[in-house]
């Protein structure tokens, strides 16, 4: 049975009218036995008639804490993910980085998430991870989220997610192709196959699609995915897969002619059927073939690199080169620094300021 008492302030001035006062501002506790077990917990009000109200509630077992198992909870996230039309890719990230938590649980025996989200038992997860730095930062950002999504369900009260640190992650320095080594790459398409099975011909797309790389600035995904309709009037427009943004850029005459006759009717490098992913692959591995021909170390993302380094080099602002890259100024500073002409122009008079205290 469990009983309502005030629990007076030192300094209320009703504090000798005892526990069970009602006209006061004082918090409203219950106290008792309930299931054989002492209970004795604030009520969170100091009005007697709400926590009269949330006393009845607790007698009829209505004020028991909801719960699901982790697996349970994996999958309404992923329905919510779903539900919420995120794209593919966003999906997969998610699925592979909670799929194994739930197995994880399962082998552990933590049967609710309740008993997941606490911090020692997060930590052990986050140390058994097998992945990069890199990596294994992204799956804390994805646990956070799915910690918070279970925390707004009432299926466990915090996010102690949030509490963990992400490894150190050196981030590599930006390298784009030299000259000489884009002439090599251009020069090896043709010692690529010139025809597949399925008919094409390899050089043609190849040689194609390494200029959309490189003159227009696009990450494979969205070089793979371009369609017809995004090449007019010697323009290339289309919204970025990763960011949303919208990439506007005119093309070199030359590019646009190595376009004419690829593709079908929607795509110039993607049939348009299977996952976009899988497409995307198969180019990521043609490139690597082509360098290995070209004897050139490297990965398709350095023709953006490429493209970034030489717009800033010719004293293109770093708000423009954001805009022809579909990033933001802060992200082009943090990757491309050195070769913003006028920044380094600045420090360059900047350290000749302490040259005369050397004489």
């Amino acid at each position: 049975m469990l009983k309502l008492f005030r629990r007076h302030l030192l300094n209320c001035p009703h504090l000798a009218k005892g526990r069970g006062f009602k006209k006061c501002g004082c918090p409203l506790w219950a106290e008792g036995t309930k299931d054989g077990e002492r209970v004795r917990k604030s009520l969170d009000t100091a009005n007697w008639e709400i926590a009269s109200d949330k006393l009845l509630k607790m007698d009829a077992g209505d004020d028991a804490p909801k719960d699901s198992s982790p697996s349970e909870a994996v999958k309404a996230f992923l329905n919510d993910c779903t539900a919420r039309n995120l794209g593919k890719a966003t999906q997969g990230k998610y699925r592979e980085a909670l799929n194994p938590l739930a197995t994880w649980c399962e082998a552990k025996g933590i049967s609710t998430v309740r008993a997941l989200f606490k911090l020692e038992t997060l930590k052990k997860y986050v140390a058994q991870l097998p992945d990069s730095a890199l990596t294994v930062g992204k799956k804390i950002e994805r646990l956070r989220t799915f910690n918070k999504f279970c925390e707004e369900l009432e299926w466990c009260s915090k996010n102690p997610a949030k509490l963990i640190k992400k490894p150190l992650v050196k981030s590599a320095p930006v390298i784009p192709f030299t000259a000489d080594e884009f002439k090599a790459i251009i020069e090896a398409v043709n010692q690529y196959p010139t025809r597949n099975s399925f008919g094409y011909n390899n050089q043609k797309r190849l040689r194609a699609f390494i200029y959309v790389l490189r003159y227009a600035a696009l990450r494979i995904s969205d070089a793979t995915k371009l369609r017809k309709t995004s090449v007019v009037d010697g323009r290339l427009m289309l919204r970025t897969q990763k960011t949303g943004s919208t990439v506007h850029v005119p093309l070199p005459p030359f590019v646009i002619e190595e376009l004419k006759g690829l593709g079908n009717d929607e795509y110039f490098f993607w049939s348009g059927k299977g996952e976009l992913k899988s497409c995307t692959a198969d180019w990521q591995r043609s490139i690597t073939k082509l360098f290995t021909l070209a004897n050139v170390k490297g990965h398709p993302h350095m023709f953006r690199h490429t493209m970034a380094v030489e717009l800033l080099e010719n004293g293109v602002t770093v708000e423009h080169v954001a805009a022809i890259l579909g990033n933001t100024p802060a992200i082009v500073y943090k990757h491309y620094a050195p070769w913003v002409a006028s920044r380094q122009k600045a420090l360059d008079e900047a350290v000749k300021t302490v040259w005369a205290t050397a004489k």
